[in-house]
């Protein structure tokens, strides 16, 4: 049997043109781009940051909105998997320039005078000062910024680099907004967070963020843009679903991550399709097995990957909330352990700029009406549950064994118990203290009670 070509993209970006969707992203972008403006997109892994980028520097975007490709450079910079200096960094950036200007002696020249040397933000402005004499401009693209501004918690404990931070920032700002050679220069750059949430603590007037890089958050796919682009017939990347399987399914698993919908669109197009149907008349009644047996194998395994990438990148106080979204959804059991959920309702409002957060992230999303959320995607849903289960500080005795109550996360245990679960309880207390001073509660003292 001869399987059918593979139209998926489950691990690696999408090519342009294949890319579907995100027109209003794209109008926003665009509207930077044409005034020279600034402007950063954050998004989780997999949400298709890489595949945008990518689309944007094809000639076929361009052509699209009827604007001339001709008079603009375009450097792609992916800024992971190497070590930040602002020489190192600039002289990359060249290097990519060079090639795309092949075709213009005087601009080779210029950038190889330029790479002879260390490279400062007066010489880049030297060569957008040449782009601009030809009536071009210079469009950067830079890909996992993040990976270069960095945690601000990274630069604490370590004044040079923040001080090289502060440099390049500063840099970045006198030529984006306070040179004359800016009407010649436009940048976009792909974060996990919005950048003022990353590097090093800095005042306005050192950083280029406040007042002018336009924020635009990349979510998950909606439910209308799935039903138009993974589940039509005539679309390039229609997902055959087995019969007997609903799309609710497939939309509850994904969350409407690009990612995990084309690595789910790759799964299922491995299946023969007469042969499935075949097996589905053979099998009726079964096809939810079969279905729950691909996810088990193959999808989870992969969603794992996936959202373990996103679990490192985002903020502890991010991270014990989801767990606190986990604790709430199962009225307290998880993983065999019982957890009260009185207080969590008051937790949720203290904490609207997290929970915000992690909306803006597609993460979460909140549950009309009352003030409860739930996961994006069930999987990922499976995914914090189970970080209950590696945590070792999160280790608990059953709850059939003591008696734990939780008032505003604090633990409290009746007195009776107290002697005969003493020795279990300090990896909860291990694991509570920190989380409690994200809340701004107080650690009471576990003698007294």
């Amino acid at each position: 049997m001869v399987m059918p070509a593979n139209k998926f993209f489950p691990n690696k970006p999408v090519p342009p043109d294949k890319f579907v969707g995100r027109e209003y992203e794209l109008n926003t972008i665009f509207d930077q781009i044409i005034n020279r403006g600034l402007i950063s997109i954050h998004g989780s892994s997999g949400i298709g940051k890489t595949s945008l980028l990518n689309y944007i520097k094809s000639p076929q975007c361009w052509e699209e909105r009827q604007l001339d490709f001709s008079e603009v450079f375009i450097v792609y910079h992916n800024c992971e998997g190497y070590i930040f200096t602002i020489n190192n960094f600039w002289r990359r950036v060249l290097e990519e320039l060079k090639n795309q200007t092949q075709d213009y002696e005087d601009l080779q020249i210029e950038i190889d005078r330029l790479l002879d040397d260390e490279i400062r933000i007066s010489s880049i402005r030297q060569i957008l000062k040449k782009i601009g004499e030809k009536n071009k401009f210079l469009l950067l693209l830079l890909d996992d910024y993040h990976a270069i501004i960095r945690r601000k918690e990274e630069y604490e404990k370590d004044f040079e680099k923040s001080k090289e931070m502060e440099e390049f920032l500063s840099g970045m700002r006198n030529l984006a907004v306070h040179s004359k050679e800016s009407q010649y220069f436009s940048n976009v750059v792909t974060t996990f967070q919005k950048l003022h949430e990353l590097g090093p603590t800095i005042t306005r007037a050192g950083s280029p963020w406040y007042n002018h890089y336009s924020y635009l958050p990349l979510k998950p796919f909606s439910k209308k843009d799935i039903n138009n682009y993974f589940f039509k017939s005539d679309s390039h990347f229609f997902i055959s679903i087995p019969e007997n399987i609903y799309e609710e399914e497939v939309l509850e698993m994904t969350g409407g991550y690009p990612g995990l919908l084309q690595f789910t669109g790759n799964v299922f197009s491995r299946f023969d399709s007469a042969a499935l149907d075949t097996l589905n008349k053979k099998l009726t009644g079964y096809a939810d097995q079969i279905f729950q047996e691909i996810v088990n194998t193959q999808l989870r395994d992969y969603a794992d990957d996936f959202f373990q990438d996103i679990w490192k990148n985002i903020q502890e106080d991010e991270q014990k909330i989801l767990k606190l979204i986990v604790i709430d959804i199962s009225k307290g059991d998880v993983g065999g352990k019982h957890y009260s959920v009185d207080g969590i309702d008051k937790e949720f409002i203290r904490n609207r700029s997290v929970l915000d957060g992690l909306q803006e992230k597609g993460l979460i999303y909140k549950l009309v009406p009352g003030n409860k959320y739930d996961f994006s995607s069930s999987l990922m849903k499976d995914f914090v549950r189970e970080k209950f289960e590696e945590n070792e500080d999160n280790k608990v005795a059953k709850a059939t064994d003591r008696e734990i109550l939780m008032n505003l996360l604090i633990t409290k245990i009746t007195r009776g118990k107290w002697e005969q679960v003493k020795e279990n309880i300090q990896p909860v207390i291990n694991f509570l203290q920190p989380l409690t001073k994200t809340f701004n509660g107080d650690v009471k003292e576990w003698e007294g009670e």
